[in-house]
């Protein structure tokens, strides 16, 4: 019999399914303080919980027949994660059950906009009868401009096009072949997107990558009159660039269920939210009775089917195969994925194909997992919490990165050894990885070149020509900008050829110290990574 906990309201529906499950039992304690969760955890088998209840490493370290922590939505802020691998947890999230519910508000919001429903609804509420002052624009031949081309991004594409309207997208991480499956024009810059779309909406997690994408820059590339919905993350949209954008009409309407700080306060978001052409909701996206049904029944159905061994959906942390031994793989696992999220920041162009070798008795025979954890290092810096090891393959798939295990002549000398070359539209990267003492994570390739790097914390790559001097030049103007070297390794094709460093340091370099380093005679290249 297995004992589920219930720490948060998950609905009728998913508790419906527990008590038809002859084989659980489930106790409702709702948002327990921690000191009495620490209590009665270790009597539970399974918890489902939502965003109110943290599950910390002391929980974990309490719950000593815990085996599967369910988090109804796809927030996963309160679990640590790590704690949880650690003491063979499995955890489980429900990203697909909001999605129609997301991609219909978009819907909704876009239509308010081009139409000023909320305004004419207020208007009339007040018993005025003003029609002249709600002219709005159709959807009807207008051009959809959709930043970011995934899971609602792409549902989103495919029911504005019913409305008769022709819809682009940007996104440098989706094959051109997904776009046309659906009749969507994939560009190949977010510039090109901006100048010709009539209305814009945002479809991607808020990553390094993301965060204030769409700022005064971007606004001043725009049409005359675009309008703006987002209703993915805050953080995406610059709020003092749309507020400036709408002041000088350069915007006609913005559309928002989502915000930088969240409940929106300060005197700059006031004055947006305030304005007549911002129609804005308070981050309802998954608030749909239909979204909260299908969570609660999703992760009822995932944490029950865990337990009994039947299946793994939605695993955040690996299921390793019976008999794995976590204590001696985990290590080559975290090497695995640091170097996909190694290639990932340093190709450039979209990536189509990707293969892998894995040498020596250690790695050989796991190669499976090795490869998924190396595709979620791939595919995590720009899906952010969508991807896990679970569904790796399968958003590789969506975005035409073809998967391939192949031979390379390369890292003979090392006893188990991970070769990953990626190939992208625009150039082809070959990354050597291997453990130190069966444990100390290195990489040992990178393109033609042997070296010896610690891939962890952030990083200088440098590309330059093997000429005296470059290592002084170099470590005096980090010296200069307060930047400490922890670690530095070189490697050379030939005394006298090319030379490629790779330098960890203490605190991240910024822009202006990157433009500098590039200025140097005889840097070729410079690339800051962060692992």
């Amino acid at each position: 019999m297995f004992r589920i906990l219930i720490t948060d309201n998950i609905g009728h529906a998913g508790l419906t399914l527990l008590e038809a499950a002859a084989d659980v039992q489930y106790e409702v304690v709702k948002l327990p303080g921690a000191e009495k969760l620490l209590q009665i955890i270790g009597d539970y088998d399974a918890v489902i919980t939502r965003s109110g209840t943290p599950l910390t490493a002391p929980v974990f370290e309490a719950a000593g027949r815990l085996r599967v922590a369910g988090r109804a939505g796809v927030g996963l802020d309160n679990i640590d994660i790590d704690a949880a691998t650690r003491h063979g947890v499995l955890v489980m999230n429900t990203p697909e059950a909001n999605t129609l519910a997301a991609t219909e508000l978009t819907l909704a919001l876009m239509l308010a906009l081009c139409r000023n429903l909320p305004r004419a609804n207020a208007s009339l509420k007040k018993g005025e009868w003003t029609r002249g002052k709600f002219m709005g624009v159709q959807l009807h031949g207008k051009t959809l401009g959709v930043i970011g081309l995934g899971r609602i991004g792409s549902r989103v594409a495919t029911r504005c096009q019913a409305f008769g309207m022709k819809v682009m997208a940007y996104d440098p991480y989706i094959a051109e072949e997904a776009a046309e499956r659906i009749h969507v024009r994939l560009v190949s810059s977010l510039e090109e997107l901006l100048r010709e779309a009539d209305l814009i909406t945002v479809h991607t997690p808020l990553t390094d990558e993301t965060r204030w994408m769409i700022g005064a820059k971007e606004i001043g590339l725009m049409k005359e009159g675009v309008r703006l919905i987002t209703s993915a993350r805050g953080g995406i949209m610059d709020e003092k660039a749309l507020l400036d954008g709408l002041s000088a009409k350069k915007i006609a309407g913005i559309a928002m269920d989502v915000y930088g700080k969240e409940p929106p306060k300060g005197e700059l978001i006031q004055q947006l939210l305030s304005r007549d052409e911002v129609v804005v909701t308070p981050h309802i996206g998954a608030n749909t009775w239909e979204a909260q049904r299908d969570v609660a029944v999703q992760v009822v159905q995932q944490v029950i089917e865990a337990l009994r061994g039947e299946n793994f959906r939605n695993v955040v942390n690996l299921p390793f195969p019976e008999g794995v031994d976590y204590r001696s793989l985990a290590p080559y696992m975290e090497l695995a994925e640091k170097m996909g999220s190694l290639q990932m920041q340093m190709i450039r162009g979209r990536i189509n194909r990707v293969e892998v070798e894995f040498r020596g008795e250690d790695v050989e025979a796991h190669g499976k997992p090795l490869t998924v954890a190396l595709l979620k290092g791939i595919l995590s810096p720009i899906l952010s919490e969508d991807v896990n090891y679970v569904n790796a393959p399968h958003l590789a798939d969506q975005r035409g990165i073809h998967v391939a295990q192949t031979r390379h002549p390369a890292a003979e000398d090392y006893s188990n050894v991970i070769l990953c070359r990626v190939v992208s539209t625009k150039e082809t990267r070959l990354i050597g990885g291997a453990l130190f003492l069966h444990k100390i994570p290195r990489i040992v390739l990178l393109d033609d070149y042997r070296i010896d790097a610690l891939p962890s914390g952030p990083a200088l790559i440098l590309s330059n020509r093997d000429i005296p001097g470059v290592i002084g030049k170099v470590g005096t103007l980090l010296g200069e900008k307060k930047i400490n070297i922890a670690e530095w390794q070189m490697g050379r094709n030939e005394p006298g050829g090319m030379a490629v460093s790779y330098i960890n340091i203490d605190t991240p370099a910024s822009e202006a110290v990157l433009q500098e380093l590039r200025a140097l005679s005889p840097i070729v290249d410079v690339r800051q990574v962060k692992l």
